[in-house]
């Protein structure tokens, strides 16, 4: 290869967690020389479920915020909602950082440079903006609507609570590159020992995998780490998009791999299911004209509520996508996606480009099924629809099992 090359170091764990990051760290020679005494260092998990594995491994926390304590700097480990400070109670990384959430952070309304989505300024944790080296330690993950999450769409998580569905309203893969525009990673420091593959954030599964990786470069190691999951990067919208921007390469080939090489390390993730075709005769897809990320909503959410829309007696009519004129409209009508915004009186309404996993309520909703009020906020129901129990709803019954809201935005 010629040229400057973004490297990436990729290795798999041994005997320990703190031994591969150790490895994968002196792989890139000295990615924390820039560290010094008194410096404000943050580094950003994946770490808002409390599902067991459905985070970054907190051996691999304390590994890279203990090689930062021992520069001299003032490390915190950072994330949106209360769970991190949950699954960190009592962890030894409290030895080497503070464990702080960004919902109790003050906020600072900044505009993001250069953004093509999150054009109006935002509200920001202080953190993000005020420290002086910034690590994303994300875990790989499916996504059932922008294909792979890692390094990149970790910093969506950088906004407090609610407040990450921003960036569906405004259209998530593109507001993936604002972030990341907003607040460039110093240094990722990818989790890889498990990741999340299936149907997430609406399902998902745990697979063993054993591999850590590292890069100075956030779109290098997604570029990366896609190719090992067996995901080509130009699959992935906000990938194409940073690469179009300057932000990093597209292309393996423009990227130094050291350490374990990626053949060697591949494997083929399971996805999220992309089959449009409804589960029984009577639930009517019209998506069609959607653009990629809403025609994986639809069939994520599809897959994830199979069982209700099978035993709702009624008819459901399910539209995504820019519409002249409506199809007919059968049974209760839920409309998904920001393109259906001028129908949205016709029947139950998810806004996003794609809407989060959280509205998948609004279909619950239309089926006649109870949902809780924080749920309630997660679609919209026209002044004037008739009640779903009118058309053989089913009675009420409570939310999602074993999540919170919180953790499916």
């Amino acid at each position: 290869m010629t040229g400057d090359l973004t490297t990436v170091s990729l290795t798999r764990v041994g005997k320990t967690t703190e031994a591969a990051v150790d490895e994968v760290l002196d792989l890139l020679g000295d990615p924390l020389g820039d560290v010094g005494k008194g410096d404000r260092v943050v580094i950003k998990p994946n770490m808002f479920q409390h599902r067991p594995g459905f985070s970054t491994s907190p051996e691999l926390l304390l590994a890279v915020a203990a090689r930062a304590s021992a520069r001299g700097a003032e490390v915190y480990v950072a994330e949106r909602t209360h769970v991190l400070k949950e699954i960190l109670d009592g962890a030894p990384v409290h030895r080497y950082a503070q464990v702080v959430s960004f919902d109790d952070r003050p906020l600072r309304v900044t505009q993001v440079p250069g953004a093509t989505s999150l054009r109006v300024p935002i509200a920001v944790p202080d953190l993000v903006l005020d420290c002086d080296f910034f690590i994303g330690a994300p875990q790989l993950r499916t996504h059932s609507s922008v294909v792979l999450t890692n390094a990149m769409k970790n910093l969506v998580g950088l906004l407090p609570g609610f407040t990450t569905r921003i960036v569906h309203m405004a259209g998530v893969e593109e507001s993936i590159v604002d972030l990341n525009q907003l607040r460039p990673q110093h240094l990722v420091v990818c989790d890889a020992t498990s990741v999340v593959e299936g149907n997430y954030p609406m399902e998902g599964s745990l697979r063993e995998v054993g591999l850590v990786a590292a890069s100075r470069n956030a779109v290098a190691m997604d570029v990366t780490m896609a190719t090992v999951a067996g995901v080509a990067p130009w699959e992935l919208a906000y990938l194409r998009d940073a690469h179009e921007r300057g932000l990093g390469p597209i292309d393996l080939a423009d990227v130094d791999v050291r350490g374990v090489p990626v053949e060697d390390a591949a494997f083929t993730i399971s996805r999220a299911p992309v089959d449009l075709t409804p589960p029984r005769e009577g639930i009517h897809v019209h998506a069609e004209t959607a653009c990629e990320d809403c025609r994986r909503w639809v069939a994520a959410a599809m897959h994830r509520l199979r069982d209700e829309l099978i035993e709702y007696p009624g008819e459901l009519t399910i539209l995504s996508g820019p519409m002249g004129r409506l199809p007919a409209l059968r049974g209760q009508v839920v409309l998904i996606g920001n393109a259906m915004y001028e129908h949205r009186d016709a029947g139950v309404y998810l806004e996003g480009c794609p809407p989060c996993a959280a509205q998948t309520a609004g279909l619950r909703h239309a089926m006649g099924h109870t949902v809780t009020e924080a749920e309630a906020t997660q679609f919209r129901v026209p002044r004037r629809l008739p009640s779903p129990k009118t058309d053989g709803g089913l009675p009420g019954i409570s939310g999602i099992p074993g999540m919170s809201l919180e953790e499916w935005v």
